[in-house]
């Protein structure tokens, strides 16, 4: 059987959730929006020797560093060009101030210039604007604490001390105290309720703004190019046991990586690279593979579902799980709620206990006496996990509410399918609208006009497989930078460049998958 014939029997069928924004598309309509930039000075050497007008597609397979990174949404004031531009002028402006006016012409360009700093830095991402109401609360009970000590510091002839220190003075402690912790409360409730996503927004250059823009980007590539595609590749590969195995790989693209703000994730980025794999053991399926968060899975073929057809007979076409957002690959519908979902977001996973912590501080100091006995019993009954990262993970407030917003990943299939027919109304699903807010369930959508899938076997025509720069705009955080290909992993310690293990050794992969117990119902 010829490699396109075994890749398309054994077609998976993705399944997405409801409002899922971004699905698998061809690389070329991308990168014909996307600009190529250097990220180190090979980069920098490389892009200088190739000056041409070549299209995107085929120069980047002939880049030999890895210090490139693309860029997709190239907006001027979202960019992190503008904050070069922003020094270099408050430079020039401030030299032209010191000619002028000496010190003062210095201080009124200094002043400008962090002027022009905040509302590059706020209209970057809105979602920054949030940081104003907290500002105010700070001031506000300031001068709460400031203004009144003129009065106790002061005489008064009608009112005397007694009733000054021991009446007047507990009463406005009190009143600032009941006064800070309802306030405060409402912040965190109201106007912070992700202040992990919050902080991780300022540390990326994948912000909100950026992912919106990505959407509508991408609406308007779906106009021209409306049918899914996948990228398949064929293994073979043979054991020490003589055994023979055929690897089908199914490579998917998308054009970006939601998660933050599709489903409080951990993490956003341009370009997104997925896959699922079908083992072949002498001719006979068994076991796939699933690609989630920069690891993945496996399952026996055993207990793979598959599609049924019309009379309710198991096809070869496996079921896939989409996650809303960060497209990570399940064998079942799944909901997880937890701070550990990707174990290399480490910076992510210490937010969101912090956030826990000062939630959990708010209900052992709250005015509401049913709010303080919920954390003292936690406190009493857990004394010893109470400041570990799952302390906070089940906890509830004395609405019954979380008292933190964790990552969810929801992989509920209750949205658009993608492959081969069958009788699909009968495949499980989960409800991905249980677990979101109504302005993200029901956000607006671009699906495929097609259901059916666009197969593209990967050979050496595809000179794209072979750039070992990033696919998106790089950010401060790894974690928020596009992601490598499908056949290069990240830089090492050293800064050398390898293949990715299930692309170099796909056999090797499935031995490693094994040998941790990594299956979807054992997650590490």
């Amino acid at each position: 059987m010829e490699d396109h014939e075994l890749l398309e029997k054994y077609e998976p069928v993705l399944r997405f959730a409801k409002s899922e924004r971004f699905f698998p598309m061809a690389v070329e309509p991308y990168l014909e929006r996307c600009h190529i930039l250097p990220s180190g000075p090979q980069g920098v050497v490389g892009l200088l020797s190739n000056l041409n007008d070549e299209p995107l597609v085929t120069r980047i397979g002939k880049l030999q560093s890895g210090e490139y990174y693309l860029r997709f949404v190239n907006d001027p004031l979202i960019d992190s060009d503008v904050w070069v531009w922003w020094g270099v002028l408050s430079t020039a402006a401030a030299g032209v101030g010191w000619f002028v006016s000496g010190w003062m012409g210095v201080g009124s360009v200094l002043i400008l210039s962090l002027i022009a700093a905040m509302f590059i830095f706020i209209q970057a991402s809105p979602i920054r604007l949030r940081f104003f109401p907290a500002a105010f609360a700070m001031l506000f009970f300031f001068a709460l604490e400031v203004s009144p000590i003129w009065f106790f510091l002061k005489p008064h002839p009608y009112i005397s001390i007694q009733l000054e220190y021991l009446v007047l003075f507990p009463v406005y402690l009190f009143t600032l105290f009941f006064l800070s912790v309802r306030t405060m409360k409402f912040i965190f409730d109201h106007i912070v309720p992700e202040a992990p996503g919050l902080v991780m927004d300022m540390l990326s250059q994948s912000t909100e703004t950026v992912a919106r823009k990505s959407y509508f980007q991408y609406a308007e590539m779906q106009e021209e190019d409306r049918q899914p595609v996948y990228y398949g590749r064929v293994v073979r590969e043979r054991d020490d046991e003589g055994n023979n195995w055929t690897i089908l790989q199914y490579h998917f693209f998308y054009a970006f990586n939601d998660w933050r703000l599709g489903a409080n994730g951990i993490n956003h980025h341009e370009g997104d690279w997925e896959m699922v794999a079908v083992y072949l053991k002498n001719d006979v399926p068994y076991a796939m593979l699933f690609s989630q968060h920069g690891s993945g899975a496996m399952e026996l073929w055993k207990d793979v579902r598959l599609v049924k057809d019309e009379l309710g007979k198991a096809t070869t076409h496996p079921i896939v799980y989409a996650a809303l957002g960060s497209h990570a690959n399940y064998g079942k519908p799944e909901i997880i709620r937890s701070p550990r979902l990707y174990h290399e977001g480490l910076l992510q996973r210490f937010l969101y206990w912090t956030d826990g912590l000062i939630h959990f501080l708010f209900l052992l100091f709250n005015p509401s006496e049913k709010a303080r006995q919920i954390a003292l019993h936690e406190l009493t009954t857990h004394p010893a996990a109470v400041l570990t990262e799952d302390a906070f993970t089940n906890l509830r407030d004395e609405k019954d509410h979380y008292i933190v917003s964790l990552p969810m990943e929801i992989a509920t299939g209750d949205g658009f399918r993608i492959g081969c027919d069958g009788d699909h109304k009968h495949e499980t699903v989960g409800k991905s609208t249980s677990y979101l807010k109504r302005v993200m369930s029901d956000r607006k959508v671009t699906r495929p006009k097609a259901h059916g899938w666009k197969q593209i076997l990967l050979s050496a025509e595809q000179t794209w497989v072979e750039y070992k720069g990033l696919w998106g705009v790089k950010s401060i955080l790894k974690d928020e930078s596009g992601p490598p290909g499908p056949k290069w992993d990240r830089p090492d310690q050293f800064f050398m460049i390898y293949p990715r293990k299930r692309w170099e050794s796909p056999l090797g992969w499935l031995r490693e998958l094994e040998s941790r117990g990594w299956t979807i119902d054992s997650r590490p």
